[in-house]
């Protein structure tokens, strides 16, 4: 099965995320995964790196692949439970290529502006490549939200964004965390630096909640009501 975490806008935290995911698949569903890094950054690869350095964590591979990937990621598929790719922020072939042949796709936005600006984009994207991969299972998730009580419309008023392009987003969010840089730091993940705290239990619920959309199961929350002319509204502000 192929999970994808990627999207047009950098700096929403795919690597964490995609990184995160590929342990919770490796440690709590006991599943073999690779790793693909499609960032020439190189976020993840210096990750899997940090990670081989301690022996005292579950070892998970990773490899390189850049340009048309379609037929690599197939390949690869055949020889492990999860391949979790890692896509830079930009439209480009390894994004398009992966989203040809992906199961899960996961496009991670800030509750910002500048974020929010690419939905309609990434909207023509899955369009597109839905074409030759018709049961694809994408979904947006917003990540590094303000804790804030104040600021929790923002929260809403993102996802209403996306759903007003008719683009399911999840109800599972990410917060600004400091525990997700330190984790990252040091090749470990949320989940394995402080397993019972807040940011592991928002990686299992996006995880858990997007793998439960392939299946027809369903997640119970509160939908705000959409009015597509007002969230067109919020993209300009």
């Amino acid at each position: 099965m192929i999970v994808l975490v990627g999207g047009e806008k950098g700096g929403s935290g795919k690597s964490c995320l995609a990184q995160n995911i590929a342990v919770y698949l490796r440690t709590e569903k006991n599943a073999s995964v690779l790793m693909v890094d499609c960032d020439p950054q190189r976020t993840t690869s210096d990750w899997i790196q940090e990670r081989k350095a301690n022996d005292k964590l579950p070892s998970i591979n990773c490899v390189q692949l850049y340009g048309k990937i379609r037929n690599e990621l197939l390949s690869l598929r055949e020889h492990y439970d999860y391949v979790v790719i890692d896509c830079g922020g930009q439209d480009n072939l390894a994004l398009r290529s992966s989203m040809a042949v992906a199961d899960h796709i996961l496009i991670p936005l800030r509750p910002k502006r500048r974020d929010l600006k690419t939905v309609p984009h990434m909207e023509d994207i899955l369009s597109t490549c839905k074409m030759v991969n018709p049961d694809m299972n994408a979904a947006f998730v917003i990540t590094q939200c303000p804790s804030l009580p104040s600021l929790g419309s923002r929260i809403l008023e993102a996802k209403d964004v996306c759903r007003s392009f008719e683009v399911p987003v999840l109800d599972s969010v990410t917060y600004s965390r400091n525990m997700y840089d330190d984790s990252e730091e040091s090749g470990q993940s949320v989940m394995e630096s402080e397993p019972d705290g807040k940011a592991s239990a928002e990686i299992r619920n996006i995880i858990e909640e997007l793998l439960s959309r392939r299946e027809g199961k369903s997640y119970e929350s509160v939908q705000p009501q959409k009015n597509p002319r007002r969230q067109l509204n919020l993209l300009s502000r």
